[in-house]
């Protein structure tokens, strides 16, 4: 009886709470040329990331993951470097602290790169292959003129 009270106590809460929320605000202290690798999508997408944003300007891109992704961000890596797009200018690892609420450490890893000297060429060849194929293709060599 207790439990079916407490559980019916927090159903009064969450309903009295559940609200729409927007988006999160954007956080001014987040780096630009960063790219946070996960389980929610493809790796091809963190390298499709990783492209437009040394693209769009950027001189080095932080390609990092935590604990068990760690692998997909080397995968992320080690495919944009076969396709001959970038070079890796520094590798950093490091484990993190137990905290109170997770007693294990988590992992993680860091990864710069750069674009390689090819980069525009093969960037722009993979751009027009796609609009060939029907892909939807992001038009963004307006913005980075621009830079």
């Amino acid at each position: 009886v207790t439990v079916l009270y407490c559980i019916s106590q927090i159903d009064i809460y969450m309903s009295d709470t559940n609200e729409k929320r927007g988006p999160a605000p954007a956080n001014p202290d987040r780096k630009t040329n960063n790219v946070q690798v996960g389980k929610q999508r493809s790796n091809f997408v963190y390298a499709d990331l990783t492209k437009h944003l040394l693209h769009n300007g950027e001189k080095e891109v932080e390609i990092s993951a935590l604990g068990s992704v760690i692998s997909d961000c080397v995968a992320v890596v080690e495919m944009l470097k076969n396709q001959g797009m970038v070079k890796v200018t520094k590798i950093q690892t490091s484990r993190g602290k137990d905290t109170q609420a997770r007693r294990e450490s988590t992992d993680k890893i860091a990864v710069w790169v750069q674009a390689s000297d090819q980069f525009a060429e093969l960037y722009a060849k993979q751009m027009d292959e796609r609009k060939g194929k029907g892909e939807t293709v992001a038009d963004d060599s307006e913005s980075s003129d621009d830079q």
